[in-house]
């Protein structure tokens, strides 16, 4: 497995340590660093001038262990330097960018990124717990049993649907980490309280009792499988079996969730003639929504007025 960092990450993490946003940094070191870059400004050839200013930055970055809590935390992770190619760092824009993502060519090589702000190389506590929460992620992606596949069950939803099974995901996935690492005697990025709290936001359609007995579940799960969670985010009413009109399952047209059902006795001859010749395996039993039952009524509608 090959590191890579990013110029503008190393440039700015040496830079904030520079300027004593990172504690026991010799003042005497910092002196020489800003001597040894003024020097590189008399190199005229661009190119050479770059690559100096980042040889630069890169022997610094080393020279005050910045390196070291991502060279050393990657030693817990057995899975990840057999299983990536290349393990790179770079500068995240702010903090909704950060994070670990995954990436396989087309010759089948992996390539993971992990984007970091400059400011988390001030403490390196905060660093080293940041970095450990997202190289699970990373080992959960490459390790056959959990299963990972980036292609959430979304496909043919509207997007409002869509962004909530990803952010349900994303919350039992982080709290399948955080819980593992806790158990581990390390400090998750959240507390058990800071997940609880938002597990039972985004899941207070269930019993209190139930609430507790999956959270229980995630948080202690030393194995999650991405099945289980996708099965948890994706459909967490398992309603999407039901074949019978029941509040908040899917259309059976639309497969858009609905409370607003259609009584059989409603439905007009000539409508469910329409329903069953484009949907064969379609049956009054299984009613369909308010919103597809207007749009079959203005067909008729115009149908019959083109009869006329």
């Amino acid at each position: 497995m090959h590191l890579r960092y990013d110029e503008d990450l190393i440039e700015a993490a040496v830079f904030r340590a520079a300027s004593g946003r990172r504690a026991a940094v010799p003042p005497l070191q910092v002196a020489r660093f800003h001597r040894n870059r003024e020097r590189l400004y008399a190199i005229l050839n661009a190119d050479e001038r770059n690559a100096a200013f980042f040889r630069l930055h890169l022997d610094w970055f080393r020279e005050w262990g910045l390196e070291r809590p991502l060279t050393e935390l990657i030693e817990e992770f057995v899975l990840l330097p057999p299983s990536l190619d290349l393990l790179a760092f770079r500068k995240a824009r702010g903090p909704n960018e950060e994070g670990a993502e995954l990436f396989v060519n087309e010759a089948g090589q992996r390539h993971a990124v992990v984007a970091l702000r400059p400011e988390r190389f001030e403490q390196t506590p905060a660093l080293t717990d940041f970095l450990r929460h997202e190289f699970t992620h990373l080992q959960d992606m490459v390790d056959p049993a959990f299963g990972y596949s980036p292609e959430l069950p979304v496909a043919g939803w509207n997007p409002a649907r869509q962004r909530l099974v990803r952010e349900r995901y994303r919350l039992l996935w982080d709290i399948t980490i955080d819980g593992r690492i806790a158990q581990a005697g390390r400090r998750p990025m959240a507390s058990r309280e800071q997940h609880w709290t938002a597990f039972s936001r985004g899941y207070s359609f269930w019993s209190p009792a139930r609430q507790c007995q999956e959270f229980e579940g995630l948080w202690r799960n030393r194995s999650p499988r991405h099945g289980d969670l996708i099965a948890l985010a994706a459909d967490p009413r398992g309603l999407c079996d039901q074949q019978q009109p029941v509040p908040g399952a899917p259309c059976p047209l639309c497969s858009f969730p609905t409370f607003d059902w259609v009584e059989a006795g409603r439905i007009a001859p000539e409508i469910a003639a329409r329903v069953s010749a484009e949907f064969p395996d379609w049956s009054l039993s299984l009613s369909l929504c308010g919103r597809c039952h207007e749009v079959y009524q203005v067909a008729a509608t115009q149908n019959a007025l083109t009869l006329r």
